[in-house]
């Protein structure tokens, strides 16, 4: 039975809105869903959720951003952290008239996006919008994953910094920094962030891109800016708690196991994806989900896939296809940061993407450019 807010269950295989996958064995050849029972392979069955689209184009005034990972701040609060976002001053502006901003955050009232409500805040600088945490010189930050650990929130951002070569969009990663929250029960404004020490906190390597508590210990995913390749690391969770993130362990293989000596890591996941999620799988095990570009590497049309490992530290499976949004389908397509959200309800995995598009096209056009949202069903 459908969960309340569920995207309708159907089936049609071979259409852009509604996918069937074969987790063990690749993509569905059946044209009913009876065919997952019969062959006894586990499936998943996935579609666009409008309902659950209308959250993020709730507030006049907040006129889109991409990023969106979120965290479970509890009590059915949900905190959404984006990257760059266009912000009104008064209602009935357009993004041409809008603040432009590098992040963004909102705080979700009820953990089923299409029943919730929202609140966006950013900062304010002369009475103006602005980024919510403050760039630095030249850097500024787009987000990653966070995680709350009792009475206290950590938050991870990637730095970024104009890049002048003609083959890039214009900007590039220089590093990551993390900040402690002290006060996460108060409203976002209130907050008091606290920027953490950590390792290789400048380079390609992006840390927190993905962030999960177990059992005693906090883990990381670690994403390499260039090769897309992810790596594992792990800090004691009392450690964590007090703001220190210096001396974590490295995830480094089979034989060697959890160690302080960076050098020895190894990938856990490789061509992981520009953003991913990871979360534990209901029924055992971990998922990852990502987006996959269509026809290799960069920015353009992509799909997305998830992977399944019983482990964090591996080994993952191969990437499987789950969904194809329809922007992938246009001409000159820009999709991409597909992630799921395991706090939220109202469908067994559900899952944003980001759709962009040129200058012009995101000056004016309303339909792209807030996170859309894909509702799927495990069987």
């Amino acid at each position: 039975m459908p969960k309340r807010g569920q995207p309708p269950a159907r089936c049609v295989c071979g259409t852009i809105s509604t996918i069937l996958i074969f987790l063990a064995a690749g993509l569905c050849s059946c044209q009913s869903s009876r065919c997952a029972a019969q062959s006894g392979r586990t499936a998943i069955e996935a579609a666009p959720w409008t309902q659950a689209d209308r959250l993020f184009r709730s507030d006049p005034l907040w006129l889109g951003g991409d990023g969106a990972f979120s965290v479970d701040l509890g009590h059915g609060r949900v905190l959404w952290l984006f990257g760059d976002s266009f912000i009104a001053t008064k209602p009935g502006e357009t993004r041409r008239q809008a603040t432009f901003v590098r992040n963004s955050v909102a705080i979700e009232d009820g953990y089923d996006p299409a029943h919730a409500s929202i609140h966006f805040f950013s900062g304010h600088r002369h009475s103006e919008p602005s980024s919510f945490v403050s760039s630095q010189g030249a850097d500024w930050f787009w987000p990653m994953q966070g995680i709350r650990l009792g009475n206290r929130l950590l938050l991870f951002y990637m730095r970024e910094t104009r890049d002048a070569d003609k083959r890039s969009l214009g900007f590039q990663s220089v590093g990551w920094s993390a900040f402690l929250v002290p006060n996460p029960g108060q409203p976002p404004w209130q907050w008091k962030l606290r920027e953490l020490t950590g390792p290789e906190s400048r380079g390609k390597l992006l840390i927190g891109m993905a962030v999960l508590s177990e059992e005693r210990f906090v883990y990381a995913f670690a994403l390499n800016d260039v090769s897309h390749d992810a790596y594992l690391l792990r800090w004691p969770a009392a450690e964590v708690a007090e703001g220190r993130l210096d001396a974590p362990q490295w995830w480094c293989g089979t034989g060697r196991g959890w160690m302080a000596n960076a050098a020895m890591r190894e990938v856990v996941i490789p061509d992981a994806g520009s953003e991913f999620s990871v979360q534990r799988d209901s029924r055992g095990g971990f998922l990852q989900v990502s987006g996959q570009k269509i026809g290799g590497r960069g920015f353009g049309a992509s799909r997305i896939v998830l992977r399944h490992a019983s482990r964090l530290e591996g080994p993952w499976s191969a990437a499987q296809f789950v969904y194809t949004p329809p922007e992938s389908n246009t001409p000159n397509a820009f999709v991409y940061g597909a992630k799921a959200h395991s706090e939220l309800q109202g469908a067994d995995l559900v899952i944003t993407y980001t759709a962009n598009g040129s200058d012009e096209r995101l000056a004016t056009d309303m339909n792209i450019y807030f996170p859309r949202f894909v509702g799927a069903t495990l069987r």
